[in-house]
């Protein structure tokens, strides 16, 4: 079809030709079609020019965007990861009181057993000024005290182990089978019935538990801090040789037995091989 042509004769206003030009016949024959075409080619062009161009820019907007979205999500990650740390600390306070808590109301029930006061806190109270750190540490701190504490109340012989009121203190008096001179008298007695309970006042080790002369039935218990309790005159013991005791057990009957004038408890306390005034534990 392309080869088929037309002359095409370009006329000076004159009316003298200058240019002769041979068109393909289709050219003359289909130029609006051609016109239109060729638009319309321009026209996809241009607005595949344009749609590319708004993709890209689209999808610059959309990376600022999603890294803009990504650092929203890291924040507000970050954000709930303090809020958890700082709930976890919250707890872990609330757990160091409680321990403190219980083992002050442990303490106070050791003290109940001997007979004595418990332990309170006073004059405390107040803002607490301290960050969350500085209470953990705090907590931290009173928590081992009050182990050490305890440990040394569970050693300690305090309290009495028979109510019964003193008839005999400790040191010098007059020999109470003659009546005469003195004597050392390295404990205290406390008056009872027989078959009465007699308690150890502290935590320990029995070292020994059975008929031992002057003593009659005794029983001794070894307690840490160098402290020994010796529980004489018994009608019988509780306890065996070896055995361990807390405080507030029963670790015999009261009796009449040994170098006694009458049913009564020879308490003492030893410190250190050293004999020393139960009296002096009675009360804390």
């Amino acid at each position: 079809m392309l080869k088929k042509k037309t002359a095409v004769l370009f006329v000076e206003p004159d009316g003298t030709s200058t240019t002769r030009l041979q068109v393909p016949t289709m050219l003359l024959t289909h130029w609006k079609k051609l016109l239109i075409s060729l638009l319309a080619v321009l026209a996809i062009g241009i607005l595949s020019t344009i749609y590319i161009v708004r993709q890209r820019t689209s999808e610059q907007y959309i990376q600022v965007y999603d890294k803009k979205i990504d650092e929203l999500k890291q924040q507000n990650r970050q954000l709930e990861q303090d809020e958890f740390n700082s709930q976890l600390t919250t707890e872990e306070m609330k757990k160091s009181f409680h321990s403190i808590d219980s083992t002050l109301e442990r303490i106070n029930q050791k003290m109940r057993k001997r007979g004595l006061k418990e332990i309170k806190m006073k004059n405390m109270g107040g803002p607490v000024e301290q960050g969350e750190d500085d209470l953990v540490e705090l907590s931290n701190f009173y928590k081992k005290q009050l182990k050490h504490l305890e440990a040394k109340l569970d050693g300690m012989p305090l309290g009495v182990p028979h109510p019964g009121r003193i008839t005999s203190p400790f040191g010098y008096r007059r020999n109470p089978f003659t009546n005469r001179g003195r004597e050392m008298h390295s404990g205290v007695d406390l008056k009872g019935r027989i078959g009465d309970p007699v308690k150890a006042t502290a935590k320990g080790k029995v070292t020994f538990a059975g008929y031992k002369g002057a003593y009659g039935y005794v029983v001794m218990v070894k307690h840490n801090n160098g402290y020994e309790t010796r529980y004489a005159h018994l009608t019988r013991t509780r306890v065996k040789k070896g055995e361990a005791v807390e405080a507030g057990e029963i670790v015999g009957l009261l009796g009449n037995t040994g170098r006694s004038t009458g049913p009564h408890l020879h308490y003492e306390v030893v410190i250190n091989n050293r004999k020393v005034n139960p009296v002096k534990y009675f009360y804390f």
